[in-house]
Formats: C-alpha cells, sequence, structure tokens
C-alpha cells in the first residue's frame, strides 16, 4: 500500500490561515474605532433640534417659581436708596433703617376672560428680619406713603400704562430679610374690587424673590 501523506498540504495551510496575527486584531481595532467617530459625527449632523425653550431658555428661568398667571417683565430698576424713592412714613422709616436691596419691576399678564392686568412688583432687603416685618406692617397701613412705583415715578413707559394709584389690587408678604410689595390695574378701563386685580397681585408676589437675585 503507497505510503499516505502525514499532515497533507492542504491541512497544513488551512491551520496556518485561520489564526489572526497581533497585526490583525490591530487593524481590526483601528477600523471599529473609525467606524464609531464617523458615526458620532453623523449623529451630530442630522440629530433633531431642542424644542424652543428647553435649553438656554430654561436655564435663564432656573429658579423662577411657578405662577398662576403668565408675567411677562416690562420694565425693571434697581436703585440705591430706598428712602428717595419712598413717599411719607416709609420714607422716614428707611432715613433711619437704610435697606440693603431695591428692585421695581412691571410687569403685564392677561386674565382669562382676554382682558390686560398691569402689576407692579417692588422687593425689598432688609439687614434684619424685625425692621422686615415693621416695614411690611407700616406698608399695609393707611396714610404711611409708600415705596414708589415706576409708574408713579414717572419712568418712560413702552406704552400707555394705568396708574396704580388703588387698593383693590394691593398685597404685600414678608419671609425673612425680603418683604415684596405689589399692585395691579387693568389696561383701559377703571379698577373695580372684584377680587381679581388682587388675586393677580398675590400670585406676582410669589416672583419676588427671583426677581431680588435677578434683578435685570
Amino acid at each position: 500500500m503507497p505510503n499516505s501523506p502525514v499532515g497533507g498540504g492542504s491541512s497544513g495551510s488551512g491551520g496556518g490561515g485561520g489564526g489572526i496575527t497581533p497585526l490583525g486584531w490591530a487593524k481590526r481595532a483601528l477600523l471599529l474605532c473609525a467606524i464609531s467617530v464617523v458615526s458620532g459625527l453623523l449623529w451630530v449632523m442630522i440629530k433633531p433640534s431642542a424644542p424652543p425653550g428647553t435649553s438656554e431658555d430654561s436655564t435663564q428661568d432656573a429658579g423662577k417659581p411657578q405662577t398662576a398667571y403668565d408675567f411677562e417683565r416690562r420694565l425693571n430698576d434697581e436703585p440705591d436708596n430706598c428712602a428717595e424713592h419712598s413717599t411719607g412714613k416709609i420714607a422716614e422709616f428707611f432715613a433711619d433703617n437704610p435697606c440693603e436691596h431695591l428692585t421695581r419691576a412691571l410687569y403685564t399678564t392677561q386674565l382669562d376672560n382676554g382682558e390686560r392686568v398691569l402689576t407692579s412688583v417692588v422687593t425689598v432687603l432688609m439687614p434684619e428680619v424685625d425692621n422686615a416685618e415693621r416695614l411690611e406692617r407700616m406698608a399695609t397701613r393707611n396714610a404711611t406713603g409708600n415705596i414708589e412705583d415706576l409708574v408713579t415715578a414717572g419712568r418712560d413707559m413702552p406704552e400707555k400704562y394705568p396708574s396704580l394709584s388703588h387698593d383693590y389690587g394691593y398685597d404685600s408678604m414678608q419671609r425673612q430679610r425680603l418683604v415684596v410689595i405689589g399692585e395691579s390695574s387693568y389696561f383701559g378701563r377703571s379698577d373695580s374690587d372684584d377680587g381679581r386685580l388682587k388675586s393677580v397681585t398675590t400670585e406676582a408676589l410669589k416672583l419676588g424673590g427671583y426677581q431680588d437675585k435677578n434683578p435685570g
């Protein structure tokens, strides 16, 4: 019987081609990396845009409280001296008890029936809690004066704003050293004691802490 070849050529060649050399593994790794980079670039190019108000807008409004009305800030300032922008006994109070920080702002909002409302929000940060309590009590009494809102102060307005001279929409609050004073009026008609103006102002007072930290 003829001798059979031991470990024929076909077997030998098959065994040598089945293994992957270190150089081969390196080439595969480089190819996978290249595919990953290209895929990432394609995703950046075709990914959908974020909905409006979910990136920069949400960052800018971080910490802004939720309110029952949509308040849009129209005018604001940050005076250096509370006494110079106040009247009556409240001005005298500030002369002896200077405030640390004062902000004044005007907001507009719209009621469910379509009527527009103007709201003033004034924040006063006092050095001590007891002074803040005294100020808030004084602000709620009659004939004690007040801190001038921007309409009363005669600021240039972008449109005809109603005066804030009635008490129908007046409200105030005090939290620790911060006092927030608000007042609202209707656009285009006389104010009335229907409870809606007071409701708007009470909601606007929630903006006080945010306004004090973000006056601009």
